[in-house]
């Protein structure tokens, strides 16, 4: 959410395939578009993994920011909700003429 408010503005909030396919679909982005940004993504997100692999050191499989601790069902359910909500605040924010100014939410929160 922090990334949507602070960047948004500029990037239309692309953090993910899910969001770029999303604006694609609700006819907010060009689909010819669309493969470009998932390429951008998903090597962005490989050159991030590669960088963890070299700024942390110990057990490779034993990262506990990214390992879940219930069963893979749990796992799944947690990881659909917590990405309804990221897609939900993106659609709301990065799309709507009427939200909430950026400027207006550092304001009240800070």
């Amino acid at each position: 959410m922090v990334l949507v408010f602070s960047v948004g503005h500029i990037s239309g909030a692309h953090f993910n395939p899910a969001v770029t396919i999303a604006f694609a679909t609700c006819k907010r982005f060009p689909w010819k578009q669309v493969p470009p940004y998932i390429l951008a993504q998903v090597l962005g997100s490989t050159l991030a993994n590669g960088t963890l692999r070299l700024l942390f050191t110990g057990k490779l499989n034993h990262f506990l920011g990214t390992q879940p601790a219930g069963s893979d069902g749990q796992a799944f359910v947690f990881e659909f909700i917590i990405t309804f909500y990221l897609m939900f605040i993106i659609s709301g924010v990065a799309t709507d003429n009427r939200a909430v100014s950026s400027n207006f939410f550092l304001l009240i929160t800070c």
